[in-house]
């Protein structure tokens, strides 16, 4: 099995990662200083809630993350609808809101590729992340459902935006036709 260099690199950053949150678990000792100040933000923001019981380190995991997704989407969304214009959604033989439905559509799709790709980092076992926060395996199974259903929220989101275009476009209708021959 040949294995290409672009392989390796996707691989890269998670196992450097890794490394790099391995070795200062390895050379630090516990003082009760550190031992405190991590106390507080293990303590409960939250106790009754669609989230179940969360901590202030979740929470503010949680804050950071949807401040990525918001990030990603509107950086995108902010350089992609300043090249839609009236003339060049008509050399595409669309209209303007059609153009922008498109695009917003396909950044839904690529912030739900976010959600993917960190989907699976918190159900790993032996995880040096999970070790960093002071998490088990199994407690983070919370997390993991909590990333299922952003995911699937944003990757309806994505196909609402496709059918709605498709369905007011006769692409449908051609599709279909091309289905019955």
């Amino acid at each position: 099995m040949c294995l290409s260099s672009n392989h390796y690199s996707f691989q890269l950053p998670d196992v450097s990662l890794d490394v790099l949150l391995v070795i200062p678990q390895m050379t630090t000792d516990s003082s009760s200083a550190k031992n405190s100040y991590l106390a507080q933000w293990k303590k409960p923001a939250f106790v009754k809630g669609p989230l179940g019981i969360v901590s202030w380190i979740e929470l503010s995991f949680l804050s950071m993350f949807i401040a990525l997704l918001i990030w990603s989407f509107s950086s995108y969304l902010h350089s992609m609808m300043a090249n839609i214009t009236r003339q060049s959604a008509a050399e595409m033989g669309e209209k303007v809101w059609e153009a922008k439905l498109y695009s917003a559509g396909l950044l839904l799709g690529l912030v739900g590729n976010i959600c993917l790709a960190f989907l699976f980092f918190p159900v790993t076992r032996g995880s040096s992340v999970l070790r960093l926060v002071g998490l088990t395996s199994e407690s983070s199974i919370k997390y993991h459902i909590w990333l299922g259903h952003l995911t699937m929220t944003l990757f309806t989101a994505h196909g609402l935006c496709f059918v709605i275009i498709w369905a007011y476009t006769p692409q449908i209708s051609q599709t279909y036709r091309k289905v019955e021959r």
